[in-house]
């Protein structure tokens, strides 16, 4: 239904609008409204009762300043998401140990931004009219030099990403058994997702890579790690994404202003999912970085004991 409302039909324009909102409510806003459940455990042992409003007080400020980011300094706020965004889906994909390691962060960030570096180099035009709708009037030329720097860096990132996945496809043919069926599923879902980012309109594709692929598996990660039930799950989201659907829309009908419900919807969910989209993927981030850092540590660690065992005497 959503693609026959972009492909056939600009008159269907407002239901895919509100369908990819209503979705993202539902599966893209619950992935981030898990943040605290994913903060507690990092924060209460440093900060023990105070956990909470330190983290409610800095996720909402940096929202906050993601908001005033589109009026203030478009261009720049349009760069910074978008790359950050595909620094996080990088992140968040699966660790593959192909290729050289000093590249293979490279290839990451190239495979996350993929949703990104595809519709930039082949829907362009679109592109810059989504992000019309969705930024302060008069932010043609802060878009027009957001998006060209973003095409140039397009160009370079998917020759990275062609090279992981040639080298994916390698590996997987010097493996056996479920491995070699990892990778090459693996394989097959990025080739399948580049193929529907080039030829359908950036809204679907986006929307089916954030929340059918994105979110549904970090949900999905969350539940084993907890040990819940999907019911539980969602009882234990609901409060948050009720709140943050609530804040983007007040942020769409008082301070973005509405060019019609329909540009409100877009605006809301552009918007509104850049700045909860930021604080969500800086905590990742930073949590992903020091936890990195951390398992490094433990291994020169445990490494130490055995080079000191097999040196000379």
């Amino acid at each position: 239904m959503i693609g026959a409302a972009c492909f056939f039909s600009q008159a269907m324009a407002g239901v895919t609008a509100g369908v990819l909102a209503v979705l993202v409510a539902l599966i893209g806003l619950p992935h981030g409204a898990a943040d605290h459940r994913f903060a507690r455990p990092r924060l209460e042992p440093v900060l023990g009762m105070a956990w909470l409003p330190v983290f409610l007080a800095g996720y909402l400020g940096v929202a906050a300043l993601v908001v005033c980011g589109w009026f203030v300094a478009p261009a720049a706020t349009i760069v910074a998401f978008f790359l950050a965004s595909a620094w996080h889906f990088g992140q968040e994909e699966p660790r593959l140990p192909v290729g050289p390691r000093r590249l293979r962060p490279v290839f990451r960030f190239a495979r996350g931004g993929l949703v990104i570096w595809t519709p930039l180099v082949f829907h362009a035009s679109e592109v810059i009219a989504i992000l019309g709708l969705a930024a302060p009037a008069g932010s043609g030329l802060a878009i027009q030099n957001a998006t060209g720097l973003l095409t140039a860096c397009s160009w370079i990132m998917l020759p990275f990403a062609a090279v992981g996945w040639t080298l994916q496809a390698l590996a997987a043919c010097g493996r056996t058994g479920q491995r070699r069926r990892v990778l090459l599923a693996d394989n097959a879902v990025v080739a399948s997702l580049v193929v529907l980012f080039a030829v359908a309109s950036p809204l679907v594709s986006f929307l089916v890579y954030f929340c059918g692929w994105h979110s549904s598996r970090g949900l999905n990660r969350l539940r084993r790690e907890l040990g819940e039930s999907w019911p539980e799950l969602a009882r234990s989201l609901a409060p948050l994404t009720v709140g943050a659907i609530a804040l983007v829309g007040l942020a769409a009908w008082l301070v973005l202003g509405g060019a019609g419900w329909n540009g409100t919807l877009i605006r809301a969910t552009f918007v509104g999912l850049s700045a909860v989209a930021m604080p969500h993927l800086l905590l990742h981030g930073v949590a992903h970085l020091y936890e990195a850092s951390a398992r490094r540590r433990t291994q020169s660690l445990q490494l130490a004991p055995r080079m000191t065992l097999g040196s000379p005497a």
